[in-house]
C-alpha cells in the first residue's frame, strides 16, 4: 500500500510541469476549436446558472436561503460544482481518452487523471470571476475570510484527483463505469447542496437518514465550505467533525487509486 501511494506521489511531483503543459495544452485546443474561444468559459457557467436561477429563484419563488438571497447563494455553490462535475465525469476517460500516447511511448500513466484536475481546475477560475461578479453587484465585497475558498478549493481538488485515480483505471477495465458515472452525476448533483438547501424537514419521511447521507457526501463539505466562507464568515474550524471524516475519505480514496494505478501500470495497454 504505502509503496503504491509513493509510487503515485513520486511520479506525480516528477511530471508537474508536463502536468501543467498538458493541461494548458487541452484548455487552448478546446479554445482553438470554437470561433468565440474563451468567450464560452464565460458563457457557458453564466447560462447554467442563470437557468437555474430563473427555474427554482424566480419560477418555484425560491425564498432567500439562511438569510441569503437566493442568487448569490446558488452562483457560490455552483462555482464549486462547476469545477467538482466535469473533473468526475472526464476523469473517467483520462487514461483511455490517451491511448494513443501511452501505446506509442513510454508515459506516467498515474499523471493522466491529474492532467484532467489542473484543466477544469484553470476553467474553475473562470468561474470564480463570474462568482466574484455576481457577488459584488449583490453587495456582498471581499472579506479575510474569503481566504478560506484556498483551503475548500484545494479540498475539491483533492477529491476529484482521487475519484478521478478510481474511476479512469476501473474504466480502463469495464467501459461501462464511465456511462454509469455519466449518469449518475445528475443524482449526484441533488444530493449535495448545490442548487438547493439539501436539509430535508420533519415532514419528509426519513429525513434524518436522508440528511445524514447528504452530509456524508463529500461534495457537502466543499460546497457548504464555500458558503461558510463568504455569506457566514466561518472558518474550517468551525466544523472539525465534518473536517476530519473529508480527510479520512480521501486518504482512503487516494489509497484505493494509486493501488490500482501501481498493480495496473503495466497493463494499461493490454486492456485497450
Amino acid at each position: 500500500m504505502f509503496k503504491s501511494i509513493a509510487y503515485v506521489l513520486k511520479e506525480n511531483f516528477t511530471n508537474l510541469y508536463r502536468i501543467y503543459c498538458i493541461a494548458k495544452y487541452e484548455l487552448l485546443a478546446d479554445m482553438r476549436d470554437s470561433k468565440f474561444g474563451l468567450f464560452w468559459n464565460f458563457a457557458s457557467p453564466t447560462i447554467q446558472v442563470v437557468t437555474y436561477w430563473l427555474v427554482f429563484g424566480i419560477g418555484w419563488g425560491k425564498k432567500p436561503v439562511g438569510g441569503v438571497d437566493y442568487l448569490p447563494w446558488v452562483v457560490v455553490g455552483f462555482a464549486a460544482w462547476w469545477f467538482i462535475s466535469p473533473c468526475i465525469t472526464q476523469g473517467c476517460r483520462a487514461i483511455f481518452s490517451k491511448t494513443n500516447v501511452i501505446t506509442k511511448m513510454k508515459f506516467p500513466v498515474s499523471v493522466l487523471p491529474a492532467t484532467v484536475c489542473l484543466r477544469e481546475f484553470f476553467n474553475h477560475l473562470f468561474m470564480l470571476v463570474i462568482m466574484f461578479v455576481t457577488l459584488f453587484i449583490c453587495g456582498y465585497y471581499p472579506k479575510v475570510y474569503w481566504l478560506g475558498l484556498i483551503y475548500y478549493a484545494f479540498c475539491a481538488f483533492m477529491l476529484v484527483e482521487a475519484m478521478a485515480m478510481i474511476t479512469s483505471v476501473l474504466t480502463m477495465l469495464w467501459r461501462d463505469i464511465h456511462k454509469l458515472v455519466t449518469s449518475l452525476m445528475r443524482m449526484f448533483m441533488y444530493f449535495s447542496p448545490v442548487i438547493w438547501d439539501a436539509t430535508f424537514s420533519s415532514s419528509v419521511p426519513f429525513h434524518e437518514v436522508l440528511n445524514t447521507l447528504i452530509k456524508l457526501n463529500p461534495v457537502y463539505y466543499v460546497v457548504q465550505g464555500y458558503r461558510d466562507v463568504i455569506f457566514y464568515e466561518k472558518t474550517l474550524l468551525d466544523h472539525p467533525v465534518m473536517g476530519v471524516y473529508f480527510w479520512v475519505l480521501i486518504i482512503i480514496m487516494f489509497t484505493i487509486g494509486s493501488c490500482l494505478m501501481y498493480r495496473f501500470k503495466r497493463k494499461m495497454i493490454d486492456m485497450i
